[in-house]
């Protein structure tokens, strides 16, 4: 094994504190999820993975306030965080890899989130019409159409 290779190792065995907090971002952890405040522009996301999935969302107060950073089902922090807004997406599994930006503003809305990305990302067009098609994702249709409108104004 390389240097660099049990170096890697070692960072990914050291294990945060389930809450912390890093400027004015406050953190929660847990099995599987990380949820952020962001005291500044009083913002709340999160993301969840899970072999082979990535997920990022924004969430409400709410949510923040109900996840447990102990004693908290991985899969009852996750369906909580799923009621959020969809943000991002990333699969690689037997299907294939593929990343989906449902906002593309994810990366500002969570730039302290390290972002997995394995595949293709869709078009915006694909994702338009994924969100349109896909009632799990009607959370992102207005404020993807808004979007839509204002690039067609500002490029005809």
């Amino acid at each position: 094994m390389s240097r660099t290779s049990r170096k890697n190792k070692k960072e990914r065995r050291i294990r945060l504190p389930a809450e912390y907090t890093e400027g004015a971002l406050h953190f929660k952890t847990g099995p599987g999820w990380k949820a952020c405040f962001d005291s500044e522009r009083m913002l709340y996301t999160a993301e969840i993975y899970l072999a082979g999935y990535y997920d990022l969302y924004e969430i409400s107060e709410e949510i923040f306030g109900e996840l447990k950073t102990k004693g908290m089902d991985r899969r009852d922090a996750h369906a909580l965080i799923n009621t959020g807004r969809h943000l991002y997406k990333s699969v690689s599994d037997r299907g294939g890899s593929y990343d989906i930006a449902l906002d593309e503003d994810y990366a500002l809305l969570c730039p302290w989130a390290q972002v997995q990305r394995t595949g293709e990302p869709w078009s915006p067009e694909l994702t338009d019409l994924a969100v349109t098609v896909f009632d799990s994702e009607k959370q992102n249709r207005a404020q993807r159409l808004e979007k839509r409108k204002d690039r067609e104004e500002r490029d005809p």
